[in-house]
Formats: structure tokens, C-alpha cells, sequence
């Protein structure tokens, strides 16, 4: 990720410029920056989930939304780009043409080694202040794991699982997910 000039935007300013040139900066307070490309790895693993939570989502109505889609943070004015958003808040899904989601269930990250540092670290601790929030993941793509922590009644529960004979329960959701399943084709 690499900061795009050293000055500070409007949100409309940045608004426009991802527009005009069609790539996914993020948004922090004034600053932009710039993502890294994705794999197909990276991508497999994302289309996986997609595939899985989609039709729990539809039955339950909720959304899930990949890549393109920005996650409007609490604190600031910060606007990220999680690689899964699963959200059943009715405001997230009134309009169809809006490119933000602020009130999500589920969060999922596939990290490469360059983002693990930031998304354990900096957006974890954003994350964890979404009240609506239940999950987040992080998803290795150099080896067969994942990372969940899960919302408890005043702290969050960390577990992480290891090999594709793993399951992964989110309870809250109604979804149930082996390591087979997201790493199919990896």
C-alpha cells in the first residue's frame, strides 16, 4: 500500500479521482492509498467465501459484497476495502447503487505477507469498534489457515484453524465452512 502524494483530500476529491482512474485507493482521514494487486490466489479464496455465505445470506436477508465495495470506519473519516462484507443491516441494503457499507456482520481479509502486518494490526482495532460487528477473518494465502475472532459479550474470543479438515462455525450467522471449501482449487 503506498500513500499516493503528501497532501490532504476531501472525501469528494478522492471520490472522484478512484473514479477517474478506475483502481481502489483507501480513504484515511485526508490521505489515500494505494491497494496492492490482488492474486488469483488471492481472488480464489475470495470468490470461495462469496460462494459459500451467499446463499445463507440471501435466505436470511443479508448481502455479501467483494472487493469493490468500501467499509465506512467509525472512527475518522475512513473508508476501507475489506475483501468479503456479509451484512444484514437493512440501511446497508436500501439502495443497490451506493459503494459503501457501514454496518457489517462479517469482515474477511485474505492477507498477503505485505498487508498481514496493517490488517491485524491497524484495521483490526478499527474493526472492533463496529458495534454490529460479529467476525472477522483473516485468511492466509501462503498456507492453510485462518484466523477468527469472534465478538463475545465483552471481549473477543481469538481461535485459529490449521489444515483443510478444519471447520470453521459462525454460529451467530448460520454458517458453517470447512478449510476445504475456501481453499478449493488452491
Amino acid at each position: 500500500m503506498t500513500v499516493l502524494q503528501q497532501r490532504r483530500y476531501t472525501f469528494k476529491e478522492y471520490e472522484e479521482f478512484e473514479k477517474e482512474v478506475d483502481a481502489r485507493y483507501e480513504y484515511r482521514d485526508g490521505e489515500i492509498f494505494k491497494l496492492t494487486e490482488t492474486t488469483k490466489r488471492q481472488n480464489t479464496i475470495v470468490l470461495s467465501f462469496s460462494s459459500l455465505l451467499h446463499p445463507v445470506a440471501r435466505k436470511n436477508g443479508c448481502a455479501v459484497f467483494i472487493n469493490s465495495i468500501k467499509l465506512k470506519l467509525k472512527t475518522g473519516e475512513k473508508y476501507v476495502y475489506p475483501d468479503v462484507i456479509y451484512t444484514c443491516e437493512p440501511a446497508d441494503l436500501a439502495d443497490d447503487s451506493e459503494t459503501v457499507v457501514q454496518s457489517p456482520s462479517l469482515l474477511i481479509e485474505v492477507f498477503s505477507e505485505s498487508s498481514h502486518r496493517f490488517d491485524i494490526q491497524d484495521k483490526r482495532l478499527e474493526y472492533f469498534k463496529i458495534p454490529s460487528l460479529q467476525y472477522y477473518l483473516l485468511v492466509s494465502q501462503k498456507h492453510y489457515g485462518v484466523e477468527l475472532y469472534e465478538r463475545s459479550a465483552d471481549f473477543w474470543k481469538y481461535t485459529i484453524y490449521d489444515g483443510l479438515d478444519a471447520k470453521i462455525e459462525l454460529e451467530k450467522l448460520g454458517v458453517t465452512m470447512s478449510l476445504a471449501e475456501i481453499y478449493e482449487g488452491i
